[in-house]
Formats: structure tokens, C-alpha cells, sequence
């Protein structure tokens, strides 16, 4: 059985000896079990699979923010995952501490809207503080625990827990829509950027037209081949997505191609396709709820079929 963790230490290999080390050395003195890279990760093991693991047994996720962070790929797309999870789940799981000055800081909250309405810590190299503000979210005192003693044979029992069906809140879907959208735009520049490195005469634009709207189009040697507009809100709910492509208002949201609603199956928040795309896009014919990430590539590939076809 694959032991629980308290934290997942998300981060760029840069930040390692200046701010990850010191943290490690002060949660072992504490008794905060971590997952970390370089100790769980062992050689030939699917680099994948193994953080999958880590954020899945972990309780919060430590993701430490720094200029350098916004260049990698695997810690953004561990931060992506771990935002999805809380979203899904309805509970706190990202604590960000932020490495920089305010102009760092600001360029951190551009990219990552939805950490707006987060309480970040600013690293001092003051280790004590943080692990002081971890404890208090672990519900750990500063006391030491008197029962380490006590016999715990119980807890050695194979007792079955049952899953309790969670109600959702309002705020609960809101806030997965509002993370869910951020996670479908940055999925499209990604995206985009690899089609332009893999087809040299392709061009894209990308553009917000607010701050729950944006469209993009594909262009191959100068001709259009396709653009969309994707956004907040459906035809029967304001917390859902839609999406339009062709021709189209970009002030108009009154026409649609496609959109997704938020759902849950009694654990976890997720999307439900309208349908349209989902009757022919084999890998989303299952009647089931879609992930953010998982909604994010129905919509992509919703779109490049039609570049497909017309290249």
C-alpha cells in the first residue's frame, strides 16, 4: 500500500538549493512527510506515473513560484494538475509560495489568473514561518504528541472506508469554471506554439477579448484555415463553456457549435459535452465527465479536425 504524503513539493530544478533544500531539511525536523523528486523517482521509473502518484497520496502541494518556474514545462504542468484537483475536489490543495520581487510576482499572477484569489506566501528565508502556516493547514499543535506509546494495533486493520457522496457547492462550480477556463486557454497557446514548431508555415493568433472570452485562428501560409471563439457560460447555464468556430460575433454569444456544462458524479466536478463533437470524437464517445484537461483536448481536437481537413 502506497504511503500518504502531507506534501508535494512542486518546482524548478534552479530553485532546488535555495529554497527547496532548506524547506526539506526543517520538514524532516518536524515530522511533515514530503514527496520529492529526487527521492521517489528512481532510475528507469515513468517520470509521469511516478508525479501522477505523488499528487494523488499528497494533501497540499507546495508550489514554489519563481521566475524561472514560468519557463518549465513539468513543474507548470504539476500545478495545472494540482489545480484541477482542487477544483474537482472542492478542498484546498495548492499553497503558493512566491520567489521574487513584486514585479516577479506580478508577472506569476498574470500567467496564473486563477492564484488571484489565493493567500500566497513570500519567501524570506524564513523556513520557521512557512512550516509554522503548513502546520497550522495539517492541524498539527506545537506540542508533541503524547500518544506515540499508545498501542496502535488498530491501525493496522484492513478496515474498508465507504465514499461519501459530496454535495458541491455554488462557489464549488464557479470557481471549477473559472479554473477550468484558465486551463483551457493555456492548453490552446501550448498547443499552438507545438503546431507552429511542427508545421513551419503555420501561423496562429491568440487574443483575450475579455477576461472569460478568447478566440484564436490558425493560418497556413497566410490563408485562414480555421478560428474559434471559446467561453464562459452555455445556452442552459451560466457555469459551463462554449464554442464557436467559422464565422462569428465576437460580441455575440448567442451562436454555438459546441459547449460543455459542469457536472459531478457525487465525488469529483468535471464537464459534460453537449454532444455534438462527442458522437464522432471516438476518444469521448464514453458517457462520462470530463477533467479540465480532459475538456481542454476535446475542444483542441474539436478544432484541428477541421485543419485536418482543410490542409
Amino acid at each position: 500500500m502506497v504511503k500518504l504524503k502531507d506534501i508535494f513539493i512542486c518546482h524548478a530544478s534552479e530553485d532546488k538549493e535555495s529554497v527547496v533544500k532548506p524547506l526539506l531539511e526543517t520538514l524532516d525536523k518536524e515530522s511533515i512527510s514530503y514527496w520529492y523528486d529526487e527521492a521517489e523517482i528512481k532510475w528507469g521509473e515513468s517520470i509521469p506515473n511516478k508525479i501522477n502518484e505523488g499528487l494523488r497520496i499528497s494533501r497540499y502541494v507546495i508550489v514554489v513560484l519563481s521566475n524561472v518556474f514560468l519557463s518549465k514545462n513539468w513543474p507548470q504542468k504539476e500545478l495545472t494538475s494540482a489545480l484541477n484537483i482542487e477544483s474537482s475536489a472542492g478542498e484546498v490543495k495548492v499553497l503558493p509560495l512566491i520567489v521574487g520581487n513584486k514585479e516577479v510576482r506580478d508577472k506569476i499572477l498574470l500567467q496564473y489568473p486563477i492564484l488571484n484569489d489565493k493567500r500566497y506566501i513570500i519567501w524570506e528565508k524564513d523556513v520557521k514561518k512557512i512550516v509554522e502556516e503548513l502546520k497550522r493547514c495539517l492541524g498539527r499543535s506545537n506540542k508533541k504528541i503524547e500518544h506515540k506509546n499508545l498501542d496502535n494495533s488498530e491501525s493496522n486493520l484492513d478496515i474498508p472506508i465507504p465514499k461519501i457522496p459530496k454535495e458541491f457547492s455554488q462557489l464549488d462550480k464557479d470557481r471549477f469554471i473559472k479554473n477550468t477556463f484558465s486551463i483551457v486557454k493555456q492548453y490552446f497557446r501550448n498547443a499552438l506554439n507545438k503546431l507552429k514548431i511542427r508545421y513551419q508555415e503555420i501561423e496562429f493568433d491568440i487574443d483575450d477579448i475579455d477576461k472569460f472570452k478568447f478566440i484564436c485562428a490558425v493560418y497556413k501560409s497566410g490563408g485562414l484555415l480555421n478560428k474559434c471563439k471559446i467561453w464562459v457560460g452555455s445556452p442552459i447555464s451560466d457555469i459551463g463553456i462554449s464554442y464557436s468556430e467559422g464565422d462569428f460575433s465576437y460580441g455575440n454569444d448567442g451562436s454555438y457549435n459546441d459547449w460543455l456544462t459542469v457536472n459531478d458524479d457525487g465525488f469529483n466536478l468535471g464537464l459534460k459535452p453537449f454532444g455534438f463533437s462527442s458522437m464522432y470524437i471516438k476518444e469521448f464517445q464514453e458517457d462520462k465527465i470530463l477533467t479540465s484537461e480532459e475538456a481542454a483536448k476535446y475542444l483542441w481536437i474539436r478544432f484541428t479536425n477541421n485543419l485536418y481537413c482543410k490542409r
